[in-house]
């Protein structure tokens, strides 16, 4: 029983963990939706402080990741130049790597020349030679160094094995990255378009607004003398509020519809921003030989819903501020 107890307990404490870190599927979740509710004040206010408070957390997640992926990336530059060295048959160490940053002009052409004496069997003062070639030298040139490298792969078969397997994993994992980077532009290209022909239309609508407005100042603007009290008041007011839900009325489903299917488009994509990640990643492993995240997993996700809480908070029509 007490193991039963104990084991329970620690299921409870992982998922309080767990709780704490704001994923994307969670804030999928937690999304608010534009009902035409939002045209009254109280409902309004309420899914405005909603938005805000989900904006909040998701904008503390993000930084805490970027914060994360910042943190986890530093020197993977240095170790994908040190990979990629390696592979190509040049041998360099942390040591020579740190010197290389530090070291001055003369140090550096050394160092160089050095590498490649030992893994080319050439000199800085051959290649600054071909580097001054006429074009058909260097073709003469070029040739000449490609028959040795096949020459030279044909004997040592083993020595770039790994290199031509890393390097296609490599453009297999991009040619993926920019297929789905082109179905997800696809789709925000489509919704910028929508939200660029609602804003049109919104425009419109708030022009008639501003009119109906203007309208009902002419219609009382003669009776401003008479002593109607509260009643005055309280039939501009009518009036006015009159003419704010009629507009919102009719911007406020065309909105929500937009922002809907944007919502179920993200949600398809849900799968495709975490692998567009996980790419990153992979590609970053390949590139400089380790297992380290480049990215943290759920980022781009995290990104995108963010993209929709601020339009979120972009109700479409002015609220005037009435009893009602």
């Amino acid at each position: 029983m007490k193991s039963i107890f104990t084991t329970l307990i620690l299921i409870l404490a992982t998922l309080v963990i767990q709780a704490q870190f704001v994923n994307p599927e969670i804030v999928v979740i937690e999304m608010p939706v534009i009902t035409i509710g939002v045209c009254k004040k109280e409902v309004r206010l309420q899914f405005l402080k909603q938005v805000d408070k989900l904006r909040t957390e998701v904008e503390e997640e993000i930084t805490q990741r970027r914060n994360k992926s910042k943190t986890n990336s530093k020197g993977l530059d240095e170790q994908a130049a040190k990979n990629m060295m390696s592979q190509m048959g040049f041998s360099i160490s942390d040591a020579e790597i740190q010197k290389m940053k530090t070291a001055s002009k003369e140090e550096k052409k050394a160092m160089a020349d050095k590498m490649l004496q030992q893994n080319m069997n050439m000199s800085i003062d051959e290649v600054q030679k071909v580097s001054k070639m006429s074009k058909a030298g260097k073709q003469a040139w070029a040739e000449g160094m490609t028959t040795e490298m096949m020459a030279d792969a044909q004997a040592n078969p083993d020595k770039y094995k790994a290199a031509q397997k890393n390097n296609m994993g490599m453009f297999e994992m991009t040619q993926e990255q920019s297929q789905l980077a082109q179905k997800i532009q696809l789709v925000t290209r489509k919704f910028e378009e929508q939200l660029e022909e609602f804003n049109k239309l919104k425009e419109k609508s708030l022009n008639e607004y501003e009119a109906c407005w203007r309208k009902v100042d002419k219609d009382y603007e003669n009776k401003i003398n008479f002593d109607l009290g509260d009643t005055y008041a309280e039939a501009i007011e009518y009036q006015k509020n009159a003419c704010y839900q009629a507009c919102c009325g009719y911007l406020t489903p065309k909105y929500a519809g937009i922002l809907l299917e944007r919502f179920n488009d993200m949600i398809a994509l849900g799968d495709d921003y975490n692998r567009m990640d996980e790419l990153t990643n992979e590609l970053a492993g390949a590139t400089t030989g380790t297992d380290k995240r480049y990215i943290e997993p759920g980022l781009t996700y995290l990104d995108a819903l963010l993209d929709y809480i601020v339009h979120l908070q972009d109700l479409p029509a002015p609220y005037y501020l009435t009893k009602n």
